[in-house]
């Protein structure tokens, strides 16, 4: 009997597969069984190993969405195993070798994504105590770390010979101001429109939406994986999400990813209450004042090169955040002008 059958031997048993070997992806285990292959996958954090994201799935399959890896289920019933300190659940193994190119996997990914938050939108009556609770503590914490960086500006300028971090953070200020200033906007529109609103609207929303976690079948057909982080939220959670992971790279030139948000509006358009919650959660600059943070409080951590190299990735990204959120205002702005433009001329 190997490593493998010796751990996770006696966990499949509890499926009633006979394990022959395993593939090791870190938290994920590709087993290979006489009854077939299968993605073994552990949760670590205690948090997670409850069934909560299971009823979430449960729910969602009720609704009618079938587009993620189903969960199986031991010969009791149970959908998660703990299991020396961890807990398990077992997933069939999907090959996800898709044929066509990333753009158009990303459109069906997106697509996918709007028919999930569709068959679990709700309403939930609007508690303005709460919108404006909600609205003074993100204010304050936007103000906060605005002075935070203005003074760590300051303070870089007064010195003789600043250091390759300061230098590009105190380049890069303006415009980050500009973004700061952006999103403080953006968030006073939404607290004004949505504290007169009766309604708001909730999705179960997947929480930690990543190309990595859609996955293909040998017919080409996309699911979801990783549920483990769904809740109930406003359906921008995933689309802001999304875009801080995917366009963390260097600067882009073209629109790919507005394409991707305009194939997701086809199937599921977003309110006017959360198209202003996307513009300033995009446009805040929140990897800039990180980076900062972690070079101000923890530059033992790293080099001052590794510092400075994800100052400047975390500019590129905001930079990136930027021209998507600006392709998205300017196309609602010209659909505002057209759809006042038609309601003069029936008048």
């Amino acid at each position: 009997m190997n490593n493998d059958q010796l751990t996770y031997g006696p966990l499949l048993q509890q499926y009633r597969l006979e394990l022959d070997f395993i593939e090791d992806y870190g938290k994920v285990k590709k087993v290979y069984t006489s009854q077939g292959v299968f993605a073994l996958k552990r949760v670590d954090d205690q948090s997670l190993s409850s069934n909560h994201f299971i009823q979430k799935v449960q729910h969602l399959h009720q609704k009618g969405f079938m587009k993620f890896v189903p969960i199986y289920q031991t010969t009791e019933g149970a959908f998660m195993v703990p299991y020396r300190n961890a807990s398990y659940y077992l997933m069939p193994w999907l090959p996800d070798h898709p044929t066509e190119e990333r753009d158009i996997r990303y459109h069906k990914l997106f697509q996918e994504l709007a028919q999930l938050h569709a068959l679990s939108a709700y309403e939930v009556d609007v508690v303005e105590e709460d919108i404006e609770k909600h609205y003074e503590a993100l204010k304050k914490t936007w103000e906060d770390r605005q002075a935070e960086l203005e003074q760590y500006v300051v303070e870089s300028e007064k010195k003789i010979y600043m250091s390759p971090f300061e230098l590009y953070f105190c380049t890069f200020y303006y415009e980050t101001t500009r973004a700061l200033e952006y999103a403080q906007e953006k968030l006073k529109q939404w607290y004004d429109y949505t504290k007169e609103k009766e309604k708001i609207r909730l999705t179960t929303v997947h929480g930690k939406l990543s190309s990595k976690h859609f996955v293909y079948d040998e017919k080409g057909n996309g699911y979801f994986i990783n549920f483990e982080h769904a809740r109930d939220a406003s359906p921008i959670y995933d689309l802001v999400s999304f875009y801080f992971r995917s366009l963390k790279t260097y600067p882009m030139t073209t629109l790919d990813s507005y394409e991707w948000y305009a194939t997701y509006e086809q199937h599921f358009s977003l309110r006017e209450e959360e198209r202003l919650l996307l513009h300033m959660y995009l446009a805040f600059p929140e990897p800039v004042y990180q980076a900062v943070v972690q070079y101000k409080h923890n530059r033992q951590a790293k080099s001052e090169l590794e510092h400075t190299k994800s100052l400047l990735t975390s500019f590129w990204l905001s930079k990136n955040l930027e021209q998507l959120n600006l392709k998205i205002d300017a196309v609602d702005q010209q659909r505002k002008q057209a759809a006042e433009a038609a309601a003069q001329s029936q008048t």
